[in-house]
Formats: structure tokens, sequence, C-alpha cells
């Protein structure tokens, strides 16, 4: 959508092993900017519409930002835009060995992998990534006095950037994947998604709200996972009975 007007400030990077935020934290990939918000252009476009299961977080940190900025920097001209944005979107994914990690063992503790019909949602991330559609309610990597913003404060339905962005951006982008299993990360994405469903923006079948975010940060993630984890086994169970007799 955005990716041609920064192409150029793309190609002005150099290219090395590892990027600092001075070198993309600034005006040329500035995408919206409010008080001390700021939010920042990344390559995060792409929508896999042939996705069965969309896991949504609250927006893109800085590990993420620089894991995407990385890969379409070294392979910008040595692949079309389709698949160059569909790599930096897989590679930066949940990035961060831990997050990943625990994110993957959640679902599987919830059999996502029957219902799926694979080994191990470990997949979603290598082989069996055309399953999968990651994305965040602010697309694009977001900061609060330069801090990774955290979906707390300020709250994004109270904030004007933000619902803006979740109007124009999520939910155009949702309802291109209204036959997918929504799974929002943490508190902050259920509300949002709460609102939606409420406010008739968007009609999926299946959502596991209140599913935790996977952060290694998250000091209540095991307790609200296991105290989730029966009803969402439940919900995937119902969804796949559902599919099976259709």
């Amino acid at each position: 959508m955005y990716f041609k007007q920064y192409e150029k400030a793309l190609t002005e990077l150099p290219v090395k092993d590892t990027y600092d935020k001075t070198e993309l934290r600034t005006e040329k990939f500035l995408y919206a900017k409010e008080g001390d918000v700021e939010v920042f252009w990344a390559p995060f476009e792409y929508i896999n519409e042939d996705a069965k299961v969309i896991i949504l977080g609250i927006t893109p940190g800085w590990t993420q930002m620089e894991l995407a900025f990385n890969y379409v920097r070294h392979h910008l001209n040595n692949e079309p835009y389709q698949q160059l944005i569909c790599h930096a979107k897989d590679n930066a994914s949940f990035g961060g060995t831990t997050m990943r990690k625990n994110l993957i063992d959640m679902l599987d503790g919830i059999d996502l992998q029957h219902y799926l019909e694979i080994d191990s949602c470990e997949q979603l991330f290598n082989e069996k990534h055309d399953l999968l559609h990651t994305s965040s309610v602010l697309r694009y990597p977001t900061f609060i006095e330069g801090e990774n913003y955290t979906g707390s404060k300020p709250k994004m339905l109270r904030h004007r950037l933000f619902k803006n962005m979740i109007d124009e951006l999520l939910v155009p982008e949702l309802n291109r994947l209204n036959d997918a299993i929504i799974i929002p990360t943490g508190k902050a994405v259920s509300e949002v998604l709460k609102y939606l469903v409420e406010a008739r923006k968007i009609n999926h079948e299946t959502i596991l709200f209140n599913f935790p975010h996977p952060s290694g940060a998250n000091g209540h993630r095991k307790k609200h996972y296991e105290s989730n984890k029966d009803l969402f086994v439940e919900q995937l169970k119902r969804r796949k009975h559902l599919k099976d007799h259709n």
C-alpha cells in the first residue's frame, strides 16, 4: 500500500547485518506523529487471503521492525514485490525466540494443529505458512516516548490516531479474511475486536477472546492461558464440527 512511498529511502539504507534505531526510526520512515506517539512505516503490508488462522498482536515492536527492514533491504533487488513483503513478514512475525516458542506451545496446547491437520503449529512459521496470516491492531510499529507501545496507555480505542488506523487499515484487512479464525494476543487486542464485533465492523465466526500475549514479559500469561484453555479447545472443536458437516 505504502511501499512505493518509502522505496527510495529503503534503497538508500546501507546493506548491513543489523540496523539500529537511529537508522530506521527517522523522518524518512515516519508514518504519523501525534504528541508523544510516533508511528513508523515498516514492510508489514502483505495479506495472506488463503489463511485459515489470523494471529493478531498489538503492534510490531522494534525487534520485528528491524527484522522486516533487514529482510527487505537484503532482498530488495532479488525478489518481486509480493514475494518480498510476504517473506519479510514471515521473517519478522512474533520474532524473538522466546515469544515465538511461547506462542507455538500455547497454540499446540489448544490443539490448533489438529484443527489445521498439521503436526505442530511450529509449521505455521515455515512450511505451512500459507495457513497463517499474522497482523497487528496497529499495523505499523508504534512507540510512546521512544518505547514500544504496549496497548494500555493510551488505550487504542480512545486515541484518535489509533482509531483511524484501526478503521482504515485493520477493518478492511480482517474483512478480506472473514472466514478465518482470529486469535487476539492479549487483553488490549481482545477489547478492540469485541468493539469491532459489537459495532458490526467485522463478522468472524470464531474469535478466541482473551488469548494471552506470548511475550516472556507477560507475567500472567500462564495463569490466563490455563484458565481459558478448555474454552479455546471447545471453540476449535465446535468450529471443526461445523466445517466437517458443511
